[in-house]
């Protein structure tokens, strides 16, 4: 079996699993939450008649506009923090499933490199994670056109939709680290709780001026969740190089050196 083929086949487990359409549906929430929010701000009456408090979906946006600058800068912070999380899960979930369920010894005996398995999970990952992000640029757009909001170029939506890209990429490059530690724990819930820990850890060093050098706060700084964008120099890049080059060499010595019997 060559590379390709392993490639195929988490394809095909991702296709099939019951988490890769939870998260669709998670994705489609968020983008849905955000079109309330904008409905609310555009129309205060209606929404205080229905029992909901206009000055809310106010204090939400910070106070701005109804219109597509408002809501692409909502849906561009929801990719930091929401990117972070699903990467997570997503990760978690196809490098934990086989050790939960008991199939990673007879995987891992197969003559096949193991660190084929590694890399191919990646990319399984990588690709089901780009989906994600051009379902929720697809949603953004019908929300937007439903809502008839002002202030659309071609030039703001692709920008708006080129950071959501990046966005997951960084994000999906500090989730690998959580590939580490769902193989070394041989499941899904120490990846996750890992996940929970580095979002404090996130949150924490965002009031710091250590925040441009924490791979997990750089995500939040760039999405503009931890507050204004900050200025990232090539320094903060770097680090998220070298957090996907660290998680993924980590995770590949597991796999091809430590013992697998479960």
């Amino acid at each position: 079996m060559r590379f390709p083929s392993v490639v195929a086949t988490e394809l095909m487990k991702l296709r099939r699993s019951k988490v890769t359409w939870m998260t669709f549906a998670a994705y489609a929430f968020m983008a849905a939450m955000a079109g309330f929010f904008m409905w609310m701000m555009k129309n205060p009456g209606m929404a205080r008649n229905l029992g909901l408090i206009g000055q809310k979906a106010n204090f939400a946006f910070g106070g701005g506009a109804t219109d597509w600058p408002a809501l692409l800068t909502f849906i561009v912070e929801m990719g930091g923090i929401g990117g972070l999380i699903m990467s997570s899960v997503v990760v978690a979930s196809v490098f934990g499933r086989e050790y939960a369920e008991g199939m990673a010894k007879n995987l891992l005996a197969l003559p096949i490199p193991r660190s084929f398995f590694v890399l191919g999970k990646f990319v399984g990952t990588a690709a089901w994670f780009a989906l994600l992000t051009l379902w929720i640029i697809g949603e953004t757009w019908i929300v937007g056109s439903l809502l008839r909001l002002t202030g659309l170029t071609s030039g703001l939506f692709l920008a708006a939709a080129a950071k959501l890209l990046l966005l997951a990429l960084m994000s999906f490059c500090c989730a690998v680290l959580v590939a580490w530690v769902a193989v070394e724990r041989r499941g899904y819930f120490a990846p996750l709780g890992f996940s929970i820990f580095t979002l404090v850890l996130a949150n924490v060093f965002g009031h710091t001026g250590w925040g441009p050098w924490v791979p997990w706060t750089i995500v939040g700084l760039y999405s503009g969740a931890a507050g204004p964008e900050a200025s990232l120099g090539w320094g903060s890049f770097a680090v998220i190089a070298m957090t996907f080059l660290i998680g993924t060499a980590l995770t590949i010595r597991h796999e091809v050196y430590a013992d697998n019997v479960q």
